[in-house]
């Protein structure tokens, strides 16, 4: 068994902090929102995924979320990562996995998830592979969850080709009520390092950012909808983050 949490959860947030991985834009004084992939506008965004070019970082935070994951349960054959941002943090979580439980985790990563439809070749790494069975339990991972609907829809593709799938894991959990709602109706249960609210007390505390911008971010997760509606923002169709 892993053991939970090897490192001050404090430390790995002021690792993505000091790195610069959060940006909040003053949307009050025209700064423009976030367009997240989902389409939905935020005024924050964490840049998990660009931690890529930051070895130690990213390598500290998947072998704490590995240890959490080994920690939570054993029932996982095979890890999928999402692209783009849960490639480097899924294959290193299974190999991490690997280390715990002595046994081996294949990884394979899924694509074109923002949006579901079309009969494309979306998973690869599982053509043909006799270390993946039908019926498999398989692990979706992501760095960060906002809305959900990469994980969910992952989740169904892999569902409807006869892998099951009981948990999704990522190092950021936004843990917005739409995320927790969906995540909810599709029976998955996510895993994750710290919340963003989390990283939010931890930039106030050390005073990485202005309270102000801080307080805004707050406000959009309590209400996500409601922070765009106020701000005469309508979620789009096709998002993307910018």
């Amino acid at each position: 068994m892993a053991q939970q949490f090897g490192l001050d959860k404090s430390i790995l947030m002021m690792d993505v902090l000091q790195a610069h991985a959060m940006e909040i834009r003053d949307v009050e004084r025209g700064e423009k929102p976030f367009l997240y992939s989902s389409g939905n506008y935020g005024p924050g965004y964490v840049t998990i995924k660009n931690l890529v070019g930051r070895k130690r970082i990213i390598r500290s935070l998947s072998r704490e979320l590995a240890s959490k994951v080994a920690y939570t349960t054993s029932n996982i054959n095979f890890v999928a990562g999402n692209v783009t941002g849960g490639l480097v943090p899924g294959w290193l979580l299974s190999e991490y996995l690997e280390e715990y439980w002595e046994r081996r985790i294949p990884f394979v990563y899924v694509r074109d998830m923002r949006k579901r439809g079309g009969h494309k070749e979306l998973i690869t790494g599982i053509t043909n592979n006799p270390e993946i069975k039908q019926g498999d339990n398989c692990l979706v991972v992501e760095e960060l969850v906002n809305f959900a609907e990469t994980t969910v829809n992952s989740t169904l593709e892999l569902r409807s080709v006869g892998y099951r799938i009981t948990h999704a894991a990522c190092i950021l959990s936004y843990n917005n009520p739409v995320a927790i709602k969906s995540l909810e109706e599709n029976n998955i249960e996510l895993l994750y390092l710290f919340t963003l609210s989390e990283l939010l007390d931890a930039a106030e505390k050390f005073q990485t950012h202005e309270k102000k911008l801080i307080d805004s971010y707050r406000e959009f997760l309590k209400n996500p909808l409601g922070w765009q509606k106020k701000r005469n923002l309508t979620p789009q169709k096709e998002g993307g983050t910018k």
